[in-house]
């Protein structure tokens, strides 16, 4: 019987020092946004896109006075970002490192851009899933 209590309070002292352990590794409540902020600027990557003929055709006031530095033509990828302090959107090009932007909250919006909007015609709805046409239902 002594040799069961003993057994007991074994199993009860690393049950609690492995609960205060297991405890310990909680962060305190807000430490995760605090680490996140200092880990990661106000940027954040919405994403990599292929330049189309009209960023080719941009006009822009920075055309380069040298013959060999980069051109629109030559960016090979653009960068697009979001400023989290602003809500400003950039994109921007990988060689030229030009960047054009805008920003949706700079203004209010217009009565006729808030939801629901009204449509002057409708999208036809969604064809019945296919199986045999290996796309994929919405």
């Amino acid at each position: 019987m002594l040799s069961r209590i003993r057994l007991s309070a074994r199993l009860l002292t690393c049950t609690l020092a492995l609960a205060a352990c297991l405890g310990a590794c909680k962060p305190a409540p807000g430490q995760w946004a605090e680490n996140s902020n200092s880990q990661h600027g106000r940027y954040v990557g919405v994403g990599l896109y292929n330049p189309t003929k009209q960023w080719t055709h941009m006009v822009h006031g920075q055309a380069p006075r040298d013959d060999t530095l980069a051109k629109p033509i030559d960016d090979q990828v653009i960068i697009v970002v979001a400023d989290s302090a602003t809500g400003e959107l950039r994109a921007c090009g990988d060689l030229t490192g030009y960047c054009i932007g805008m920003n949706p909250w700079e203004h209010a919006l217009g009565a006729s851009q808030i939801a629901p909007i009204q449509l002057t015609a409708h999208a036809p709805p969604y064809p019945e899933d296919n199986e045999t046409s290996g796309e994929v239902s919405r």
